[in-house]
This record gives structure tokens, C-alpha cells and sequence, in this order.
């Protein structure tokens, strides 16, 4: 495999270092930040969280645990719309909901919220029709 890296900058503009590359099949799906600069810990309640705009893009969240951890999902809606991460479809919302794999418990919705997988990051698939903050949340088990 031979990985080319092209900056094409402007005469004023300063150079760029390249440090991480994430190589996947398909389109890009966004920024993915290096997980060592998140200071994960093993043990420690794990977050993460963003804002995802309207439509129907793939969310990585960075874990990499060595055991199944599940999670919670809070999302907050800028307006009331419909909204599914993963296989939890939250319906129609119009303020803060939430989803706890852990308790299995959320005060709307149906389906199944997360699970960040052994020695994996978590992919979610968010639908939603309106732009959303989304919170995920976990606890490491070793």
C-alpha cells in the first residue's frame, strides 16, 4: 500500500505536519481525533461527545476497551425532530432525552442503546432531521 499525503497551502500560509492517518472503505466520515490525545483511562467513566449535523452520518466514538461496555447516549435536538442512534430510535423529540444501555432505561424511545464492543471504537449511525449534540458515555471494564 503507498499512502500520498498532498498540502496544497496558500504563499502566506504555514506548513503542515501529518501524525495520524485513519484509512477506511467508502467515503470519509469526518475528523477522528488520535485517542492519545483523550487521555483515556482504563476504569474511569468515560465521554465523549459532539455535535452532529442533519442527516445520516456514521459517528465514531473512540474506546478501544478490553472488555463490552455499554453505554449512554444523551442527545439534545436544536429543534423538535425525529432521532435514531443506532438501532435506539429516540422518535420525535423536542428537548434532552437519553438512553442507558447499562440500566436498560430511557424515558422515550424503543429499541437497543449501544454497546462499544471488545477492543473496538463504537460506530453509530445517527439519523436525525435536525442537528443534535450527542453525549456517549461509558465505564471501562477490564
Amino acid at each position: 500500500m503507498t499512502v500520498r499525503v498532498e498540502y496544497v497551502g496558500t504563499a502566506s500560509s504555514d506548513g503542515a505536519d501529518v501524525t495520524d492517518l485513519q484509512l477506511q472503505p467508502g467515503e470519509a466520515s469526518g475528523v477522528v481525533p488520535n485517542s492519545a490525545d483523550l487521555r483515556s483511562l482504563a476504569g474511569p467513566r468515560q465521554w465523549r461527545n459532539g455535535v452532529v449535523p442533519r442527516s445520516a452520518d456514521e459517528v465514531i466514538v473512540l474506546a478501544n476497551s478490553d472488555r463490552a461496555a455499554p453505554v449512554r447516549v444523551d442527545v439534545t435536538p436544536s429543534a423538535a425532530g425525529q432521532v435514531r442512534v443506532g438501532s435506539f430510535r429516540f422518535g420525535r423529540v423536542a428537548g434532552p432525552v437519553w438512553a442507558d444501555a447499562e440500566t436498560s432505561t430511557a424515558p422515550t424511545g424503543w429499541g437497543r442503546p449501544p454497546v462499544l464492543t471488545e477492543r473496538s471504537d463504537g460506530h453509530l449511525q445517527v439519523l436525525t432531521d435536525q442537528p443534535l449534540h450527542m453525549t456517549v458515555g461509558w465505564s471501562d471494564r477490564s
